[in-house]
């Protein structure tokens, strides 16, 4: 019996990280539709958290642009419904080697661009 309660104790200390993560889920990058929506402010709290790979998975490669400031890289996406672009920004300034560490970048805020 004493047996039995012990392996009943071991399982569960081994099932009970499995069971609350159950539960729990990652959050989402907003569809790019979503955040051409919002205005630079709003967008910039919905994407706040999120990595440079987490924006690149949901919404794929940006457009090419040039770093204008040492440490700020920024990345521009099309905006078609809204007629203009995304521009997420994220600070470099903290990072030894951008060719390796570029990924990693958590958002610094976004701007919303529209054309006219």
């Amino acid at each position: 019996m004493k047996l039995r309660l012990a392996l009943c104790s071991i399982l569960l200390v081994l099932l009970l990280p499995l069971l609350t993560a159950c539960g729990e889920h990652e959050p989402e990058v907003p569809p790019l539709t979503d955040i051409e929506a919002m205005t630079s402010e709003d967008a910039s709290k919905a994407l706040s958290g999120f990595r440079r790979q987490d924006i690149l998975d949901a919404w794929g490669e940006p457009q090419d642009v040039s770093d204008t400031m040492e440490s700020l890289r920024m990345d521009l996406y099309d905006a078609p419904t809204l007629g203009g672009w995304v521009v997420v920004q994220y600070d470099t300034s903290d990072i030894t080697d951008p060719d390796t560490e570029l990924d990693t970048l958590s958002v610094k805020g976004v701007d919303i661009q529209t054309i006219g």
